[in-house]
């Protein structure tokens, strides 16, 4: 992120204006600082937000846009920050070099917010253009690195063929090499010499990245055997079964292509106990574990200080903060899901958020997900329902509107006048957006149900249990509208692993789809756990999302789309954001 502004001038360090109404801007612009510095962001910006900026003289312009984009950027609301930095910055002119190193930085954090990634990266660079010094200017390359690792391969790859800027374009390339690591780690090595070869005189190779190196060292010491803990009974065998197939065919792929691949070694859980499983692992020559499944088990081991082998378990245990270093837990978790949504309501400048979920333990485990994110954030829930039991949809999202007040309301006016005046039920209009968490069969009645009941302009951002993975615009029409986050897999349709599964097992797809990229997934985690472990902040592109950790458990950031005529197409970066001019502006490069 850029770095913190100098602090500012306050009220005791200036004189008084002789215009008292200058001097109340000026005031308001100090109290708004102070805030700043106590880290209480929306009150400065409440405070900033109500400056008359013609009253407001020239000299204090840049201060107050420094105090704007400081506080925006605190609150991760990068539209905010982009509308208040144009605004403070509408008459500012002959910046000194030190004022156009810092406006690029809050330009490129605020970017980076609302996705768009090339605006960030150009912005990023061109602060290190802009750096006094060598040592900001490492501060600064390091920070645009960083933000290129936030960044997917496939954004990546099409940002290497837009870019004009040469250097940039060579910071580009040197990302794309290090994600060789992921997928090809063979190749690592000879891509980074051809790097240096094709890039001589580029600023990396001053400031080349310190992983680089061990990158080199882990790209030769792959995992050749991977051992897998599956039941072949019981009431997860089906799930079992699915993510078996998932493993083979990822091992089948890489064979295919010519890629090294480690062998895959299965182990029956039912009835064998885990340190029995372990030794049989041992004995037959297994580097790394994948499983167990069933959470029982996964809770087991997790209280362990440690483990006779590294471990994959696909599960997540009930230890939030378990201390067992031998072992990453990964999973399908639609809480994990809940808190992405709430994380993109809050970069997209909602506040107040309404809450439907369904009545049962699903639904209330992703509702409190969903709230305790929110809240977190800064966010207000004005209303929660469920539906299911005693409370149909239909009733849930009445109750939710609180269409019924508007409906008492009418009663109680024609009691008063002794007839009946013309009446059309109106909902709430003190939320900001819908977070709901639904079937599809659910979700599809959800936008028809609000426009009935008047509230069809009402954005809806949805969990990935919204959309079943498979194309059916003549159904999903009725959600035209709904903005959900799912899988890649169901996101991107070039991906041959998922077109091959498919097509192999086109009867478990709607069901089991996304097992499937877990298994697919948990085939490269298990090979990429010493890079993990050596480099923590490394994120993989995977069929089940951008994975990443925290506390070594696998966290997954989605892709986001949107139902337009019954497809799915990918969310626009701006699609909640109603100031298009001022993003045409802002990102006319």
């Amino acid at each position: 992120m850029t770095e913190a502004p100098p602090k500012p001038e306050t009220v005791s360090e200036r004189a008084a204006h002789p215009n008292p109404e200058v001097e109340s801007q000026l005031v308001k612009l100090d109290a708004a600082s102070i805030l700043t510095q106590q880290q209480r962001y929306q009150e400065s910006l409440s405070l900033l937000q109500s400056l008359q900026l013609s009253l407001l003289p020239k000299k204090y312009h840049w201060q107050a846009l420094e105090v704007a984009a400081t506080n925006s950027l605190a609150l991760e609301n990068g539209w905010q920050a982009l509308r208040l930095i144009q605004h403070f910055s509408q008459e500012l002119t002959n910046l000194n070099r030190q004022q156009q190193y810092l406006l690029f930085g809050y330009r490129a954090d605020a970017f980076l917010l609302t996705g768009f990634y090339s605006n960030a990266l150009k912005n990023r660079h061109n602060q290190a253009a802009t750096a006094l010094n060598k040592q900001q200017q490492e501060v600064t390359y390091k920070t645009l690195w960083e933000t290129m690792q936030q960044i997917s391969t496939e954004s990546l790859v099409t940002l290497q063929k837009q870019e004009k800027q040469t250097l940039l374009g060579g910071w580009i390339d040197l990302a794309l090499v290090k994600r060789t690591v992921i997928d090809h780690p063979e190749l690592f090595v000879t891509r980074l010499n051809q790097w240096h070869t094709t890039w001589p005189r580029h600023p990396a190779q001053t400031f080349m990245p310190k992983e680089m190196q061990l990158l080199v060292k882990l790209s030769k010491e792959q995992v050749q055997h991977l051992g897998v803990f599956l039941p072949e009974t019981g009431p997860l065998a089906d799930a079992a079964e699915v993510l078996r197939d998932a493993l083979i065919a990822r091992q089948l792929a890489s064979l295919k292509n010519g890629y090294p691949t480690p062998r895959l070694t299965f182990f029956n859980t039912q009835g064998n106990s885990i340190d029995k499983l372990y030794s049989q692992a041992i004995e037959a020559g297994v580097e790394v574990v994948i499983g167990p499944l069933a959470k029982a088990n996964v809770s087991l081991i997790e209280n362990r200080s440690s483990l006779p082998l590294p471990t994959l378990a696909l599960n997540y245990g009930n230890n939030l903060n378990f201390r067992n270093k031998s072992l990453y837990q990964f999973g399908l978790s639609a809480e994990n899901e809940a808190e992405q949504v709430a994380l993109k309501a809050w970069q997209s400048g909602f506040r107040r958020a309404l809450v439907l979920t369904p009545e049962n333990s699903w639904g209330t485990r992703v509702k409190d997900s969903f709230v305790l994110a929110w809240e977190k954030l800064g966010g207000e829930v004005t209303h929660s329902r469920q539906y299911g039991g005693s409370l149909t949809l239909d009733k849930s999202l009445r109750e939710l509107l609180e269409v019924q007040l508007s409906q008492q309301r009418h009663q109680r006016l024609t009691r008063l006048l002794g007839q009946r005046p013309h009446f059309a039920p109106r909902p709430r209009e003190d939320s900001d957006f819908l977070f709901l968490h639904a079937t599809t069969a659910t979700a599809r009645q959800i936008k028809p149900a609000l426009s009935f009941l008047m509230a069809a302009n009402l954005p809806v951002l949805a969990t990935s249990s919204v959309y079943t993975g498979n194309s059916n615009p003549s159904q999903d029409k009725d959600m035209n509208g709904i903005a959900f986050c799912d899988i890649p897999w169901y996101l991107q349709a070039d991906n041959l692993l998922e077109k091959t599964i498919r097509a192999t097992w086109p009867e478990n797809i709607s069901r089991y789809g996304r097992l499937y990229a877990m298994g697919a997934d948990a085939y490269l985690l298990a090979q990429r756990m010493p890079l993990l472990n050596a480099l923590p902040e490394s994120q993989i592109d995977g069929a089940t999302g951008r994975l990443s950790h925290t506390d070594r458990r696998i966290l997954r950031k989605l892709q986001w789309a949107q139902f337009n005529n019954g497809r799915v197409e990918p969310l626009a970066a701006n699609a909640f954001e109603k100031q298009e001019q001022l993003v045409d502006q802002l990102t006319r490069d």
